[in-house]
C-alpha cells in the first residue's frame, strides 16, 4: 500500500482500449491511489468537471479528441494536474509537441509496471515539492508584509504613547481619576497592538516551518492572549 500522502492522490486513466484500463487502473489502486478510468477524452473533461485529478495518465490516440489536444484542456482547466502519456505509437516529433504543450512524462507501450509505478511517484513527489515551494514563497511574501507594517504602524504607535504619557504628567489633566483611567486604558491597547505587531514581524519561513501550528494563524488569534489580561505589564518597562 501507499504513504498516506499517496492514498489521497486522484489519477485519472484515459485509454478506449478497455483491457489497458484495467490493468493500470489495478496496478496504481493496488499501490493505494484513488482511480477513475474512461475511454475518451470527452469523458475525461466532464469528470474534470465533478472533481480535481492529480494525475492523468492519457493514451495519445483515441477516439475523438486526441491525447494531446486532452493535455492542452488540463492545463487550462486545472494547471497544477500533472499528465503522463502512455502510448503504442511513439515518435520523436511527437514526444517533443506533448513536452512543449507541459506533459510530465512520456512512456511507451508495453510499459513494464514498476516503471510505471516508479513514474508515477516521482510525478506525484514532484507535484508535491512544487506546491510546497509555492507556500513557502507566499509565507515570504507575507513575512515581509508584515515586517513593512510593522514598522510603519510602531511610528505613529510611538508617538501615541509619547503624547499619552505627557497627558498623564500635565496638571489638571492626568490628577482627574476618570481621565486616568482613560489614559491608562489607551496605553494598555497600544501596547497589545505593538505586541501583535511584533509578533507578525517574527512569522517568518523558518517559523513556519518549524512550527505548523502558525500556517493558520490570524491577526486575531495572535491578539487574543494579550487582549485577556495580558497587557497589565508593559514589555519595554
Amino acid at each position: 500500500m501507499g504513504e498516506d500522502n499517496e492514498l489521497k492522490k486522484r489519477i485519472l486513466v484515459v485509454d478506449d482500449e478497455e483491457i489497458v484500463r484495467y490493468s493500470l487502473k489495478n496496478i496504481l489502486a493496488a499501490r493505494g491511489y484513488e482511480v477513475d478510468d474512461v475511454p475518451s477524452a470527452e469523458r475525461a473533461l466532464e469528470l474534470f468537471r465533478e472533481k480535481t485529478y492529480h494525475l492523468v495518465l492519457t493514451d495519445l490516440v483515441l477516439e475523438g479528441m486526441g491525447g494531446l489536444e486532452l493535455l492542452e484542456n488540463v492545463k487550462v482547466i486545472s494547471p497544477r494536474t500533472l499528465v503522463i502519456v502512455i502510448t503504442g505509437y511513439g515518435s520523436l516529433k511527437t514526444a517533443i509537441r506533448a513536452l512543449r504543450l507541459g506533459v510530465y512524462d512520456y512512456l511507451l507501450k508495453p510499459c513494464e509496471e514498476e516503471e510505471l509505478v516508479l513514474r508515477v511517484k516521482r510525478a506525484l513527489e514532484m507535484q508535491n515539492f512544487g506546491m510546497e515551494q509555492q507556500r513557502l514563497q507566499e509565507l515570504s511574501a507575507i513575512a515581509k508584509t508584515a515586517v513593512t507594517l510593522s514598522d510603519r504602524i510602531n511610528t505613529p504607535l510611538s508617538i501615541i504613547l509619547g503624547n499619552i504619557e505627557m497627558l498623564q504628567l500635565k496638571d489638571g489633566v492626568g490628577t482627574r481619576p476618570d481621565v486616568r483611567e482613560t489614559l491608562r486604558l489607551m496605553e494598555e491597547q497600544v501596547f497589545v497592538i505593538k505586541r501583535v505587531m511584533e509578533k507578525l514581524a517574527n512569522l517568518t519561513i523558518a517559523h513556519t516551518k518549524k512550527y505548523p501550528a502558525l500556517m493558520g494563524c490570524e491577526i486575531i488569534d495572535l491578539a487574543r492572549e494579550d487582549s485577556h489580561g495580558g497587557g497589565q505589564e508593559h514589555p519595554d518597562r
